[in-house]
């Protein structure tokens, strides 16, 4: 037996039974291996508490990471919900003063209030300063616009109750098919001037006067010579004074009389097909003094709900340029100019 194998320490294990002896032998070698052992065991312990705070760390880390990750999308969701709600309102302010300044003009407010174009909205960022500059701008303009409405009266043709602003159809049942202009005829296929709006809706729809007056002729023109007025089917003419006078025309029939006074929202017929329609719709259009004739204007400067694409344009001729072609209330049956 070599040195190494020789015994140093030896425990011996007596049972109080009495049984067998059981004995251990500590050798050198086996000294050597425990202490082996024992140095590996440590190393790995040292090795596991040197890199434990690097791996919580990590692990804190990537969890903070990825939290701050979800924050800053959240943030910038929010970020892009707030730049599209303020694109939103600055459309919905442009559009008010769009407008007002209409109703400036059918008023007769000071002409620099609705002559004025009102700047387009800018690219809207949240907390920008263009942005928030013209937001200020336009929301004084706004206010000014609303003072002249308030402050005016004296420069209308007829009186305030009898200005033709309020809608002839609900807005909501009313689908403008041919606005005021130039147009194809869908019956000549020619190119003609088309002097009022014609809104589809349902046959039957309840038609209601635009402002207070009096009723010059309601029915169908009915005669063996050529008139103009035959091609508007059963139609009512109301005077608001003035000068002022609506058109409602392809009407189904008729609630009122010549001669009857009216109110605005008061029932005056329902939509039709009467007359050159291919659909049920209502004619309306709109006759204001203009140079000393009662012509036809663009409905929309009048009716708000009513689409308007160019309204700089529109406010500098509003008689859209059109010939004087236009049906003659003088050849209405009992009408007068």
């Amino acid at each position: 037996m070599g040195v190494g194998r020789e015994p140093l320490w030896e425990v011996q294990w007596h049972s109080s039974r009495g049984g067998k002896v059981r004995r251990w032998l500590l050798t050198r070698s086996g000294v050597r291996r425990f202490w082996v052992a024992a140095a590996c065991v440590l190393v790995v312990v040292l090795a596991i508490f040197c890199l434990l705070p690097f791996g919580v760390h990590g692990l804190l880390t990537g969890f903070t990471l990825e939290a701050a990750n979800v924050e800053n999308r959240g943030l910038r969701k929010r970020g892009e919900e707030l730049r599209e709600q303020a694109a939103q309102l600055a459309e919905n302010l442009h559009d008010e003063i769009q407008r007002a300044r209409r109703l400036a003009w059918v008023v007769g407010g000071r002409r620099e209030e609705w002559q004025t174009p009102n700047q387009e909205p800018p690219a809207f960022e949240p907390f920008d300063e263009t942005g928030l500059s013209w937001l200020v701008a336009s929301t004084a303009r706004l206010k000014d616009l609303e003072e002249v409405l308030v402050n005016a009266a004296a420069s209308t043709p007829c009186p305030l109750a009898a200005l033709p602003t309020g809608p002839p159809l609900d807005p909501s049942r009313a689908v403008p098919v041919a606005l005021f202009g130039w147009r194809v005829s869908p019956f000549t296929g020619k190119e003609e001037a088309h002097h009022g709006a014609t809104l589809a809706a349902a046959e039957g729809t309840l038609v209601r006067a635009t402002g207070a007056g009096t009723v010059r002729f309601a029915g169908a023109v009915r005669e063996r010579r050529s008139n103009e007025w035959t091609r508007f089917g059963t139609l009512v003419v109301v005077d608001n004074g003035g000068g002022v006078y609506v058109v409602f025309a392809h009407l189904r029939e008729t609630f009122v009389r010549r001669g009857q006074e009216v109110k605005r929202g008061d029932r005056i017929g329902s939509v039709g097909a009467s007359g050159w329609t291919r659909v049920p719709a209502l004619y309306l259009e709109i006759r204001w003094p203009r140079e000393g004739v009662s012509r036809p204007l663009d409905p929309a400067l009048f009716q708000l709900f009513m689409p308007l694409a160019n309204l700089d344009t529109r406010l500098a001729e509003p008689d859209g340029g059109l010939p004087d072609d236009f049906a003659r209330l003088e050849r209405l049956p009992g009408g007068r100019g």
